[in-house]
């Protein structure tokens, strides 16, 4: 562990990586996963021996009685306690309510809409300086994403702590994840699948977020709870509650809903399929009388925001930004040539589309638990369950093949996060067959304590440099935020450059935040953002659109990481040149 930390802090100054990548690794991220595994595996030999000598038979049946004898019900009850308050932990002393990704800002946007009952509003006079990524603006303002998550972040708008949202859906997963684990192999290994949920520093720290994954965790997990019950309770219920849960995971992620949630499906089926027979069909007559409306619903709301019920939210926001020649998007047009639907579809080349999964899972393998080796439990897993597990990993990475990226590497590719789920229980599983083979040689202590070993090589190993790089991160997205916070009056207008937070304090690592944050849908917010078109039209903007507001431009200090308010009557035109390609239609 020495070694391992005089390796950071004598090249680099501390734990810091060069974090900004969504596809391929950086180099202290290698670096990191190679001296975890050099410095790590032997420190899990170590534990793993200790914990063997101390552990004699006596005492390793002392700790399973008490790991055994503890109720369900208070098991469960602490798991979702522990499930909620970790990422609040995490969201108040690491993030500090920082957005990691420029999607939260868009998230949210349509969560104030649904909670004030709206898909939309009109796009406002003078559109450009509303203009924003992930938004689409072309008479009608409204977000891109799909409606499952900003549905349940509504509920948090509603009361004021939309932050806290996500934290509770994670409590409940712990709870789905003992429940399903517990119907499967009993109370004592359902406690261990909800500790390795809470284990996982890659779930813990995206259910701090406001992204839409660990929603798609959460009604993902349910579904399977609810398809594994099916067998043993065939009441109807049971099929609405599948559809439910089946329907808000493809209205939160589609392409998750699909991979993973089919093989969740066709699992139910086949439960169904041995239920008795007088009951047999009402299941599927309960799940039809769900999800039939629920689809209808989500066509006719492609159909009110689109124009089209077969055109969804992404689909518009390409057709938009053509519209608007690629301003405030991420592409351009070499990257959306296609006009059919399965336009985002960009890995023409099957061998691209191969690499990019491998290395998906290469980061997966590190960041899911934190420790070297993240799969090893789970290729040790055998049994039908197990093999239905593996289904559901195969078919989210079949339905994840054409996608171009891995994710954000904040705190894991967040595009895999829902493999998690199946992934966490097919660990438990693996650690039970572990547990066999080790009782077969009279050495069951060498399980727990190998566990204890990767927890503590996750621990002091991979987490510093995890958290204290995402810590610094969020510093440098909330420096402007702040500065306007304290420093702007009321009804300001700040206008906004590109790159509205520049990496500072986290250099060499870049965070993924490079728009400014969304204002509300009926513009009465203390501040206003807008974008920073040119002197002359922000000028413009301020005399017909808010002559009684005060308006600023936000300049940010690279050198000194400082963050300053200009006056826009004083501002001068060398120092804020135009930012934005005008067209004759955007100021009629």
């Amino acid at each position: 562990m020495l070694a391992y930390w005089a390796l950071w802090h004598g090249h680099f100054e501390g734990f810091t990586l060069d974090l900004g990548s969504i596809d391929m690794s950086t180099p202290r991220y290698l670096l990191l996963a190679a001296s975890l595994a050099f410095f790590g595996l032997p420190v899990v030999a170590f534990v793993a021996l200790a914990g063997t000598r101390w552990l004699t038979p006596a005492r390793l049946e002392a700790l399973r009685e008490k790991w055994t004898g503890l109720p369900d019900r208070n098991a469960l009850l602490w798991m979702g306690l522990a499930g909620t308050v970790i990422p609040v932990v995490i969201r108040l002393s690491i993030l500090r309510h920082a957005p990691v990704t420029d999607d939260e800002a868009s998230y949210q946007f349509a969560a104030k809409l649904l909670a004030s009952f709206r898909l939309w509003v009109p796009s406002p006079p003078m559109k450009l300086f509303f203009d924003n990524v992930f938004l689409i603006n072309d008479g009608k303002l409204y977000s891109q994403y799909f409606l499952g998550w900003p549905f349940l972040l509504a509920f948090g708008m509603k009361v004021g702590l939309p932050w806290m949202v996500n934290p509770v859906l994670s409590g409940a997963t712990a709870v789905a994840v003992f429940l399903t684990a517990r119907r499967w192999w009993g109370g004592a290994w359902g406690k261990v699948a909800a500790v390795l949920y809470l284990l996982s520093p890659m779930l813990m720290t995206g259910a701090a977020t406001m992204m839409s994954h660990t929603a798609a965790v959460f009604a993902l997990s349910w579904l399977l709870y609810f398809a594994a019950r099916q067998e043993e309770d065939p009441r109807p219920f049971v099929g609405a509650l599948v559809a439910l849960f089946f329907c808000l995971a493809f209205w939160t992620r589609p392409a998750v809903a699909l991979g993973m949630g089919t093989p969740f499906l066709v699992f139910w089926l086949t439960r169904w399929w041995k239920g008795r027979a007088p009951s047999r069909w009402g299941g599927v007559v309960a799940f039809l009388l769900v999800a039939a409306p629920l689809a209808g619903l989500f066509l006719l709301t492609n159909e009110l925001l689109t124009g089209s019920p077969w055109t969804t939210g992404y689909h518009a926001g390409v057709r938009y930004a053509r519209e608007n020649d690629f301003r405030f998007v991420f592409f351009g047009p070499r990257d959306v040539a296609g006009e059919g639907f399965l336009y985002f579809f960009t890995n023409r080349s099957p061998v691209l589309a191969a690499g990019r999964l491998a290395l998906a899972l290469f980061r997966l393998g590190l960041d899911s638990f934190g420790w070297p080796l993240g799969f090893v439990f789970a290729v040790m897993a055998r049994g039908a369950r197990a093999r239905w597990m593996f289904a559901a990993m195969v078919g989210f990475c079949l339905a994840h093949l054409p996608v171009a990226d891995a994710g954000v590497d904040s705190f894991g590719p967040v595009h895999y996060t829902e493999l998690m789920l199946p992934l966490i229980l097919l660990s438990t599983e693996g650690l039970r067959t572990f547990w066999r083979w080790a009782g077969g040689f009279g050495l069951q202590a060498v399980v727990p304590s190998t566990v204890a070993g990767l927890v503590c090589v996750c621990v002091t190993m991979f987490l510093p440099p995890r958290w204290s790089t995402l810590r610094l991160m969020s510093r440098d997205v909330n420096n402007p935020r702040l500065t306007v916070d304290r420093r702007a009056p009321d009804n300001s207008v700040i206008f906004v450059r590109s790159g509205f937070a520049i990496p500072c304090r986290a250099r060499p690592s870049r965070h993924f935040v490079f728009f400014r944050p969304n204002n509300s849908p009926d513009l009465d917010d203390r501040v206003l953002w807008v974008n920073h078109v040119n002197l002359q039209r922000d000028r413009q903007f301020m005399r017909e659109r808010y002559p009684d507001r005060k308006g600023f431009l936000l300049a940010v200090n690279g050198n000194d990481c400082q963050t300053h308010l200009v006056p826009l009557e004083s501002a001068q035109p060398e120092a804020f040149p135009p930012q934005v390609r005008e067209r004759p239609d955007d100021f009629p």
